[in-house]
């Protein structure tokens, strides 16, 4: 007989947490993404956890995991446009530790105005560039003309 403790597997911890549009939500607390900096405009919140609409679209839900009213309708930009590749992605990498290609993820922020859903526009000069391995983001603010601040979605 042993005198040493069972060994219990590892278990995350899980947090129901209140969302702006799809209600209490249970995440585990490795699924939080940090943004050391915050977002732009929304500095105070740093946490948040990426959810899925219930509607089969590529479309994803960027959620405060602090401020349930703090929510962002996010997607990939290939989404938007085709060849979107803008320089800074580079340097941001190196910031957030990413060496391998499959641990970073690249979003946009989209506005839908209510009732217009044909006006959505895509924020493509300050894309989220994610390290889905290390958990931790960061928004880029580029200088690059070939992105608009409000790109018009072709619905």
């Amino acid at each position: 007989m042993s005198a040493e403790p069972e060994q219990l597997p590892a278990v995350a911890a899980r947090l129901t947490i209140a969302t702006r549009d799809l209600g209490a939500r249970t995440v585990g607390a490795d699924e939080i993404i940090t943004f050391p900096l915050g977002l732009a405009g929304f500095n105070q919140c740093r946490r948040y956890v990426l959810l899925a609409y219930p509607q089969p679209a590529p479309l994803l839900c960027l959620q405060s995991v602090d401020r349930e009213e703090v929510a962002f309708v996010v997607t990939d930009p290939a989404n938007v446009v085709a060849d979107y590749q803008p320089r800074a992605i580079n340097g941001a990498m190196i910031e957030l530790e990413i060496t391998d290609s499959q641990d970073l993820l690249v979003l946009v922020i989209l506005t839908i105005p209510p009732g217009h859903p044909e006006q959505t526009t895509a924020n493509l000069q300050g894309p989220l560039v994610i390290n889905t391995r290390l958990r931790r983001g960061k928004q880029l603010i580029l200088e690059d003309s070939r992105y608009s601040l409000k790109h018009r979605l072709s619905v």
